[in-house]
């Protein structure tokens, strides 16, 4: 039966029949050696080791195998077997009565995100679904990890897996069944690690930066997010917890995991208080997870199928309410203001979703179904195809929200539905949820007019009337030409086009379908040469240029070498508000204070 709990004392001094012993004495080049070790009965025909094609949470296939190399496989008495490949992925050993195979193979990592491995000579990042091949029809056994570094030179080891024993040549980590193994990295260098313990489990936050950062800090708010989400459920689902935050040049993004969760972010996230902001709402999206997705999940998603893609129309769940969640819990947690948060919502949720003209083109449950090639794979035309399910999701969670709370006036809101789902997880944590049960558990804590209408939002390519959700709490929607923020500060203005620098060169990324610029003509890849004449090669060069001259403007560029012109008719940009009325009824006001109460109400 699938299951993804496990707790420490589980695994303390088990045996295990799969085990891999990892070696890092090539480092220095990228190279991690694998050595798996398979007991059998003697009596198998064939097994078969399949790798994994992608990682659960980041759905796109990546095939990982193509960085293993030299594999091959021996029995106890150290004679080779014959190997086929099966597949890609798929390597087919036939025992011949052998009692152990030896399996071995060098895994290349060299890609720094937070879904692949990165080993170099300072450190290591094992991501097991990247690298450790399973046995086809024996994922439910205890799987074993054993580690050979030198503990004098790599002082540090962070992990989700469980401590099983230490020996003089390994340290010995373990897993319940291989759905656990994939979904625990481990961290293994001189990182920073502080700990603290709440709600009766105990928490690790691994800070790895190449420089001095405030660890105690992000311990601290750390802290503080786990007490603000846990009160929602009365507690956490875990024994222990790993906040894994990489700071570097060019870091970010995030992916959960049932134990912890891989965070990367610039060093100024961990510098600057006005941009770690950032940092914390991507840590409490990733901590939601815990709950919404890994345990709160579609149904199938787990168990998994990881050699292929695996479908759902319900991402605007899974990521959806996350993306929602992410910043109302910052919020809730005091790192926003009240007047920040509404200035967020209206900015980069609303505002932000009226730019993607691909809203019009599907729904966010079919933008769910596409996540494997319009998401993760995104051309440069994608936002005018492909609504994210992230960003619309999110965008209906929060009018959901405000839905439940008018409807039953502040009596529940979308929490309520979140602890009825968590209750399903919880009488049945094999089987994942069905759409029909969500919708249940919304018209159980509303009504069937609440239900209605969010399906209605799910299904649909129009727009939300956004005026409307907000009219109850005396809350005002705005949309409106941005004004000067100073009298010598030029008006922004909005072109509809994203350009990047490269080599003293400037270029097109990508065009918003309907925009000053798609209406001029301009495309993707289009090299801009000037702007009213004056020549501009960095984005602050054209932007600056765009705000300052005279309009309509002409726009010099080029098109496979050929020059042409382009005429720009740039307006003002829009500027997006959320802003209470002067004076509230006392039925909004009191919609208003649930919607914003900063402490969780049950």
């Amino acid at each position: 039966m699938y299951s993804i709990e496990q707790r420490d004392e589980q695994l303390v001094g088990t045996t295990a029949a799969i085990r891999y012993h990892c070696y890092f004495d090539r480092a220095a080049e990228h190279l991690l050696r694998v050595r798996m070790e398979v007991d059998t009965n003697g009596t198998e025909d064939v097994l078969r080791l399949v790798l994994p094609s992608w990682a659960p949470g980041s759905y796109k296939i990546r095939d990982f195998v193509a960085h293993v190399g030299n594999l091959g496989v021996r029995d106890e008495r150290g004679r080779q077997l014959d190997v086929e490949w099966g597949a890609k992925n798929v390597v087919c050993v036939r025992p011949n009565g052998a009692r152990t195979l030896t399996v071995e193979y060098v895994f290349y990592a060299n890609e720094r995100t937070v879904r692949t491995m990165h080993i170099t000579r300072w450190r290591a990042f094992l991501f097991p679904v990247n690298c450790l091949f399973y046995v086809e029809g024996r994922m439910h056994e205890i799987h074993h990890v054993l580690l050979y570094y030198d503990r004098d030179k790599w002082q540090t080891l962070t992990t989700a897996l469980s401590p099983v024993c230490t020996t003089n040549e390994a340290v010995v980590l373990g897993a319940l069944n291989y759905d656990i193994l994939a979904d625990s990295p481990t961290e293994i260098g001189n990182h920073q690690v502080r700990r603290f313990d709440a709600w009766g489990a105990r928490h690790e936050v691994a800070l790895i930066a190449p420089l001095p950062l405030d660890a105690d800090w992000l311990a601290e708010q750390c802290k503080t997010i786990v007490l603000t989400e846990g009160a929602v459920f009365g507690g956490v689902p875990y024994d222990r917890y790993v906040f894994f935050v990489y700071a570097g040049a060019n870091l970010s993004g995030g992916l959960e995991h049932a134990r912890c969760s891989v965070n990367m972010c610039d060093v100024a996230a961990l510098t600057d208080p006005v941009k770690s902001k950032s940092l914390l709402a991507l840590l409490c999206h990733e901590y939601f997870h815990v709950w919404n997705v890994k345990r709160i999940r579609p149904r199938s998603y787990g168990p998994f199928d990881y050699t292929r893609e695996v479908y759902s129309p319900m991402l605007w769940l899974a990521e959806g309410f996350t993306s929602y969640y992410d910043d109302l819990f910052a919020y809730r947690a005091g790192f926003y203001t009240q007047e920040e948060y509404l200035d967020l919502l209206a900015r980069e949720h609303l505002g932000k979703l009226l730019h993607v003209p691909g809203r019009h083109a599907m729904s966010v449950r079919q933008s769910s179904y596409l996540a494997w090639v319009k998401l993760y794979a995104q051309s440069p035309d994608g936002q005018n195809r492909f609504p994210s399910y992230y960003l619309k999701g999110g965008v209906l969670a929060l009018l959901l929200d405000l839905a439940i709370i008018a409807e039953t006036e502040g009596q529940c809101r979308l929490d309520d539905v979140v602890r009825l789902l968590w209750h399903h997880y919880n009488q049945r944590p094999s089987e994942g949820v069905s759409e029909e049960e969500v919708l249940s558990a919304i018209e159980q804590v509303s009504s069937a007019r609440v239900r209605e209408q969010f399906w209605q939002w799910l299904d649909s390519t129009d727009d939300p009337d956004i005026a409307a959700a907000f009219a109850p709490f005396g809350i005002e929607w705005s949309v409106r030409p941005a004004e000067r923020t100073s009298a010598i500060e030029p008006l922004p203005r909005f072109v509809g086009v994203q350009v990047k620098s490269d080599a003293g060169r400037l270029w097109v990324a990508s065009v918003e379908e309907g925009s000053p610029a798609s209406r001029a003509g301009i495309a993707t890849d289009d090299e801009i040469i000037a702007v009213g004449g004056v020549r501009v090669s960095t984005v602050d060069e054209f932007e600056r240029a765009v705000r300052t001259m005279n309009q309509p403007v002409t726009v010099t560029a080029s098109c496979d070498g050929k020059l042409y012109e382009a005429v720009l008719d740039v307006p003002v940009s829009h500027q997006y508000f959320l802003r209470f009325r002067p004076v509230l009824s006392d039925s909004e006001h009191r919609r208003a204070q649930r919607w914003l109460e900063r402490s969780v109400v049950g």
